[in-house]
């Protein structure tokens, strides 16, 4: 057509100059059909859900908090039900620990420091590498890291040192005292 080929209508070749085929109508038109036929069922189940549920709620109060939880299940929604405890999300969020921060172990002697937990940070496997940590590892075998020098491990070691001490002390005082005392009855019996 001529106006299609000046431009003027540049929405002219949307327009089919061949009839459609009759096939493609009537499958066209068997599935308008079909289209409405599922909205018509959509609409009606739409329609009954508002009955379903006032069964539902009128039956709710005669059902056991057991009940209620599998109805909640069939319907796929977490429901919390009346008199049945608390939520299983409050019981399991208030079951959580809290973790409160831990004394570092071991301190680098530029500062940095570490609990002692997990891997090894790289600053501290670099610092092992390196000329200052070998020197140190060879000063002090059988440890890894510079320990971390602070209240709590200089009170731990005090009293390491004090149970020690006690032990060694007390031990030999009782049984000497023991060995006193049977001697001592044996001269005057």
């Amino acid at each position: 057509m001529a106006w299609e080929a000046e431009g003027l209508y540049p929405w002219a070749s949307c327009i089919r100059s061949e009839p459609v085929a009759l096939t493609t109508l009537k499958s066209l038109d068997a599935e308008i059909k079909q289209l409405e036929a599922q909205k018509k069922l959509v609409e009606k189940r739409d329609s009954e859900v508002p009955k379903a549920l006032a069964v539902l709620q009128m039956y709710a109060k005669v059902l056991t908090p057991a009940q209620r939880r599998q109805m909640a299940k069939l319907i796929g929604q977490a429901v919390k039900v009346e008199g049945a405890g608390p939520d299983k999300t409050a019981k399991a969020a208030s079951k959580v620990r809290k973790l409160g921060k831990v004394a570092p172990k071991f301190r680098l002697p530029d500062g940095t420091t570490w609990t002692g937990r997990g891997l090894t940070p790289k600053v501290f496997v670099a610092w092992l590498k390196s000329a200052e940590g070998k020197d140190w590892s060879a000063a002090n075998p059988g440890e890894r890291f510079p320990g971390a020098v602070g209240k709590k491990a200089a009170t731990k070691a005090l009293k390491k040192v004090g149970k020690v001490a006690r032990k060694v002390k007390t031990v030999p005082v009782r049984k000497a005292t023991k060995k006193a005392a049977k001697k001592a009855v044996r001269k005057q019996g």
